[in-house]
């Protein structure tokens, strides 16, 4: 089993990154999450991986951390949710959002999750409450900066890149890295600021 890859960047196949490790490049079906790690190609990453057997391929997938990975799997585990809705669901809700979902039987932002209906998504509310307990406390996700304050130039920058096409995650993680650069005060300067960090990691 290969729990973790260290290694360089070296490029993308659609929602895969390329990550050479000792001269051998693994295909790394990746949350995005764990594509927000490396700003550019050639940058040193590491994530936290598990393979999927099936009768037909090896698939590689990684994450951003162990409760990233540990949530995936509890995902799989329910009927009519594969790896790639898995994965789906991942890169589209922040770890967060999942938990908190899950937890209060919120199906509605669960279903807005690509692949995710109302049905599959009132299965994962009912299935997976007993198992999302443990990562309410997870040290990894606790430290996070909280999100940006409804109505702040952060927030509405977020809003913006996700009008744009990327995911909320995706959205939140440039956002933050666009305010701890110095970006800060007005919309429009974050989004230009975030935009400019999601160029380099595409």
């Amino acid at each position: 089993m290969i729990s973790q890859l260290r290694g360089k960047l070296v490029g993308y196949d659609k929602d895969a990154m390329i990550i050479e490790v000792g001269g051998v490049g693994f295909q790394v079906w990746a949350s995005a999450g764990a594509r927000s790690l490396a700003s550019a190609v050639g940058d040193e990453v590491r994530v936290f991986t598990t393979l999927i057997v099936r009768e037909d391929a090896l698939s590689l997938y990684g994450f951003e951390s162990v409760d990233e990975r540990d949530l995936f799997l509890v995902l799989c585990d329910v009927k009519g949710i594969g790896p790639k809705t898995a994965l789906s669901i991942l890169s589209s809700l922040s770890f967060d959002t999942i938990v908190g979902a899950v937890s209060s039987g919120d199906v509605a932002t669960l279903a807005s999750a690509p692949g995710v209906g109302k049905r599959t998504a009132e299965r994962l509310a009912m299935e997976l409450r007993d198992k999302v307990g443990r990562f309410g406390t997870s040290p990894a996700f606790a430290q996070r900066p909280a999100a940006s304050a409804p109505g702040s130039p952060e927030s509405d920058a977020v809003s913006g890149l996700v009008a744009l096409g990327y995911s909320a995650i995706e959205a939140e993680r440039a956002v933050r890295a666009a305010a701890a650069a110095g970006y800060a005060g007005n919309a429009a300067v974050i989004i230009k600021a975030a935009l400019a960090r999601l160029g380099r990691a595409e």
